[in-house]
């Protein structure tokens, strides 16, 4: 399958290529043609022989950095009789980037597509006012795809713009190659309607003058939806950060006050050391983490 680059991308300086193109000899007879699309829908440029010899260089790095500093420490420890468990990490670490770097171009796919239904109406409504003053569709696809609110569509319209403007591609042409390629749906489905409503001579202004409008209702509703899920979120939060704890602690406290040990034959002192500067931030950045992945 042959690449089509679009927009350019900075290469690594020549000794870092270099290094992740040692094992080029034995990826290039890989052929996996559903990672090397996805590689592609992913906006990343690297051919699929040389992303695979980078992953494999950075695999067997990373192995032998393994070996040389746990065999040291097993020398220093003198638990040399430990090594095989070594071997056994060392391959598990060797597998783990293999897997990961197979992965990963199917997680990045997943987010891009995640971003693109999520960020979409706003770039529809972009569009329909640039489309509503009488701008050509050209001016309409390049305006929307220098927006920063947008990033992951910006992307894909930014192809487009650049199949008309430097390739020379006509619109209709562009769209089709863009609408094929994309692993969004939404983005999919506007501009096969949008390519159809151009051929059919129907007026670009009120077809996304309706579409802003399904845009505007969408996003309304996504934000409902969303505001549902921070009202449960901070139930959730109010009972297990605030409300857990000061059960928890005040459990502890009457078993101290009954005497003997705690839990595990932990004092109630050092359950309640472990509980304030340990458990608490814990949940507390879990918490965290979940909030950025859902916001």
């Amino acid at each position: 399958m042959k690449k089509e680059k679009t927009i350019p991308k900075k290469k690594p300086d020549k000794f870092e290529e270099q290094m992740y193109t040692l094992f080029m000899p034995i990826t290039k007879k890989i052929q996996i043609p559903e990672i090397e699309l996805k590689l592609q829908q992913s906006d990343n440029l690297d051919d699929l022989d040389y992303y695979m010899s980078k992953y494999l260089f950075f695999a067997v790095f990373a192995t032998i950095l393994l070996l040389f500093f746990g065999s040291l420490f097993l020398v220093v420890t003198n638990s040399l009789e430990d090594i095989f468990i070594l071997f056994i990490i060392g391959i598990f670490v060797f597998l783990g980037v293999i897997i990961y770097a197979m992965v990963k171009p199917y997680i990045d796919v997943m987010t891009k597509t995640e971003q693109i239904k999520n960020n979409f109406s706003l770039s529809i409504l972009s569009m329909s006012s640039i489309a509503e003053s009488g701008a050509p569709p050209e001016a309409m696809f390049h305006t929307a795809s220098i927006s920063k609110e947008t990033p992951y569509v910006n992307k894909e319209l930014n192809k487009l713009t650049h199949y008309i403007d430097n390739l020379g591609i006509s619109l209709l042409e562009a769209i089709d190659i863009v609408s094929e390629k994309t692993p969004s749906l939404e983005l999919k489905k506007f501009l096969r309607e949008l390519k159809s409503n151009i051929q059919a001579g129907g007026s670009i202004s009120d077809f996304m003058k309706k579409k802003a409008e399904h845009a505007q209702f969408m996003y309304n509703l996504m934000l409902d939806k969303m505001n549902k899920k921070a009202e449960t979120f901070g139930d959730i939060y109010s009972a297990v950060v605030i409300a857990g704890p000061l059960f928890l602690f005040s459990t502890i406290m009457l078993l101290g006050m009954i005497g003997g040990t705690a839990i595990g034959g932990l004092s109630v002192s050092a359950l309640m050391l472990i509980g304030i500067f340990f458990l608490i931030p814990v949940v507390n950045i879990i918490f965290l983490v979940l909030l950025q992945m859902l916001s």
